[in-house]
């Protein structure tokens, strides 16, 4: 049976709400290069990522902007014939040496199409990290669920429908649920390719106030095409071109003051 609020009464009151597992320290990529086969994806990127706050990667299509987060998690060695080199640590642990499960359970990550789990309620989309890390007990699950729901900025508008299947919500709920679904089993570092990209203006604005609340506790990585969406919600930028990580700074000095004329050309309209 598909659970529901409506079978256990909630007590978010009496179950901490899902937070950081830990305070991260950060994220540094130190000389990271990355090749799928022969092709030479990512050059020599180094960069510190500051723990909780917004930082945008920006570039043309095929600049690296994805391979890079998902070599944060790594992601990127499941795709045969990947192969990273250079470390990436995360509160000082090269990431390589981490346990992959429990890397992506500190490291979650929300992808530019929504994907909630077809043959799953709402509920059973939110629960289902919870349940892959062995909790069972059903008012702990309903606790968290509604917690993560709320801080998806969904939960008002699907608390009567919990039930339904997950893939019956509109394209931002959709994507509200899967983050939701990433807040669930309580991340340190939040991870976003493009979250925005399917969205209509409303869906995105709802998405980007909630990046902007969700920073208070934790690390966001954003990838996005849309220059106005990164001066909007981060504060520091990444902008990537042909593999080569050109610029990185302070979000204002980036968009006003560039250092480099590449960084120019592409966030005023020039090429990209």
């Amino acid at each position: 049976m598909l659970e529901s609020k409506s079978e256990t009464p909630m007590k978010p009151e009496s179950t901490p709400p899902p937070a950081a597992v830990e305070t991260s320290r950060g994220i540094e990529a130190i000389k990271v290069n990355t090749w799928f086969g022969t092709k030479h994806v990512l050059k020599d990127i180094s960069m510190k990522i500051k723990p909780r706050e917004v930082t945008a990667i920006i570039g043309p299509s095929g600049c690296g902007k994805s391979t890079f987060i998902r070599c944060i998690n790594r992601m990127h060695e499941v795709v045969p014939g990947a192969r990273m080199e250079g470390q990436i640590l995360l509160d000082g642990a090269n990431i390589l040496e981490l346990d992959p499960v429990l890397l992506r359970r500190r490291v979650g990550m929300v992808f530019q199409k929504a994907q909630p789990f077809p043959t799953m309620s709402i509920f059973d989309n939110v629960a289902a990290g919870l349940r892959l890390n062995g909790m069972r007990n059903h008012g702990q699950l309903s606790s968290l669920v509604e917690e993560s729901l709320k801080r998806a900025a969904l939960w008002d508008e699907v608390k009567d429908v919990l039930d339904k299947p997950g893939t019956g919500l509109s394209g931002g709920q959709q994507q509200r649920l899967c983050i939701a679904r990433a807040l669930a089993v309580s991340p340190a570092i939040l991870l976003m390719d493009e979250p925005c990209s399917a969205l209509d203006p409303i869906a995105t604005s709802k998405i980007e106030e909630l990046i902007l609340n969700l920073k208070k506790n934790y690390t966001i990585v954003i990838v996005t095409h849309n220059m106005q969406q990164a001066a909007r919600v981060s504060d520091e930028t990444a902008f990537f071109l042909l593999g080569d990580l050109i610029e990185f700074g302070n979000t204002k000095q980036i968009f006003t003051n560039p250092r480099d004329k590449r960084t120019e050309d592409y966030i005023t309209g020039r090429f990209g």
